[in-house]
C-alpha cells in the first residue's frame, strides 16, 4: 500500500459501491475534486490505474447504480449545485448523463434502480432548497421527470436507498428527520400509491450521520434489509430486518472497527440466503489516515477485508 496514494483520498470522502456478484466498483473523491473508480475483479487493480470518472465540487456526495456493471450511473453535485449524472455503457464508455437539476448546496444523494426488467430504470433522491427530499427518475427511456416528494428532512441529511421485488415492487429510502431521528420512507407498488413511514427508526442520532442500506434476498411473502449508520461512539451500527422487526446486527460488536469522525459509508451484497450471502462495507476508519477500509461478511461473520483499497 502506498501512503501517498491514500493521501489523495479526501478526508470524509463520499463513498459509493456497486457490484455484479463478486466483481466490485468503489467510487471516492480525491483532494482535487475528482471522482475515482476502483475495481475488483478477483483482485484489486493497481493503485496507479484507478480511473478518473469526472470532476465535481469538493465534498460532493456520490451515489452509484449499475446493471451487471455493463451500465453504470454515478450521481453527484456540480460546482453550480446541480444534480448531475456520469454514465457508462459497455459499448460506449463514460459520458455525461442526462440530468441537471438544481438542489440545495448541502444536499446528499441516493440512488437505486428498479429490479424488474432488463433496462436500467433509475430512481434518484436529493434535497431541494426547501429541505424536502425529491425523487427523480425515468422508466428506461432516458426521459427524466420529477416523481414524488418525500417531505422535509434535516438540512444536509445523508440519504440511502434500495429497491427489491417480492410480492410487489418496493423502494426504501433512509434519511434523518428535522428532529435528527433516522427514519424510513417506504413505497410498495401494490399497497399504496404514496410514500409512507416505515418501522425503522433511530432516535436522536448523530446529526448528518452516515447512512447506507441494501436489500438481500426476497421471497413472495418476505424481504430482508440491512442499514448501517455512524453512532455517537464513532462506530458503524448495523440494523437488520428479516421480515418481522428491526434488530441490531453483528457489525457493532467489539470485534468490528471504529471510524473517523464524519465518515461516510457504502454497502453492497450478493447472494440471497442467510448461509450464502456476501456483504462488503466501505468507510474511513483512519487506515493510512484517509484510506477507505473494507469489511466483509462471509461464512456467517464479519471479517477484515482490504485495510485500504486503492489508490492506497
Amino acid at each position: 500500500m502506498s501512503p501517498s496514494g491514500a493521501e489523495e483520498v479526501l478526508f470524509r470522502s463520499a463513498i459509493a459501491a456497486i457490484n455484479s456478484d463478486d466483481h466490485l466498483r468503489v467510487y471516492t473523491q480525491d483532494v482535487y475534486g475528482r471522482v475515482k473508480e476502483t475495481s475488483y475483479n478477483g483482485e484489486w487493480e493497481d493503485a496507479t490505474i484507478v480511473d478518473v470518472i469526472t470532476s465535481v465540487k469538493i465534498g460532493s456526495p456520490i451515489a452509484a447504480i449499475s446493471k451487471k456493471l455493463n451500465n453504470i450511473r454515478v450521481y453527484y453535485i456540480s460546482a453550480k449545485n446541480n444534480l448531475r449524472e456520469a454514465a457508462y455503457d459497455a459499448n460506449r464508455g463514460w459520458y455525461d448523463g442526462g440530468i441537471n437539476y438544481e438542489v440545495a448546496p448541502y444536499s446528499k444523494v441516493a440512488a437505486t434502480f428498479l429490479p424488474a426488467g432488463d433496462k436500467l430504470v433509475p430512481r434518484v433522491y436529493a434535497q431541494l432548497l426547501d429541505n424536502t427530499i425529491q425523487e427523480w427518475g425515468h422508466n428506461g427511456d432516458g426521459a427524466w421527470k420529477f416523481f414524488k416528494s418525500l417531505g422535509r428532512a434535516l438540512p444536509g441529511t445523508e440519504l440511502a436507498s434500495t429497491s427489491f421485488m417480492w410480492s410487489q415492487l418496493s423502494i426504501r429510502v433512509y434519511l434523518q428527520s428535522p428532529k435528527v431521528d433516522l427514519i424510513e420512507k417506504c413505497y410498495d407498488a401494490n399497497t399504496n400509491s404514496n410514500w409512507s413511514n416505515g418501522q425503522f427508526m433511530v432516535e436522536n442520532a448523530l446529526p448528518r450521520t452516515a447512512i447506507t442500506a441494501t436489500s438481500l434476498g426476497a421471497s413472495s411473502d418476505s424481504f430482508r434489509l440491512r442499514v448501517f449508520y455512524a453512532a455517537h461512539n464513532l462506530r458503524l451500527i448495523e440494523k437488520i430486518f428479516e421480515g418481522k422487526v428491526w434488530e441490531d446486527g453483528d457489525f457493532n460488536k467489539p470485534t468490528t472497527p471504529g471510524t473517523i469522525p464524519g465518515t461516510q459509508a457504502a454497502v453492497i451484497n450478493w447472494g440471497g440466503n442467510p448461509s450464502d450471502h456476501n456483504m462488503r462495507v466501505y468507510f474511513q476508519k483512519g487506515e493510512l489516515v484517509t484510506g477507505v477500509t473494507e469489511w466483509a461478511w462471509w461464512d456467517s461473520s464479519w471479517k477484515p477485508g482490504r485495510l485500504a483499497i486503492p489508490p492506497a
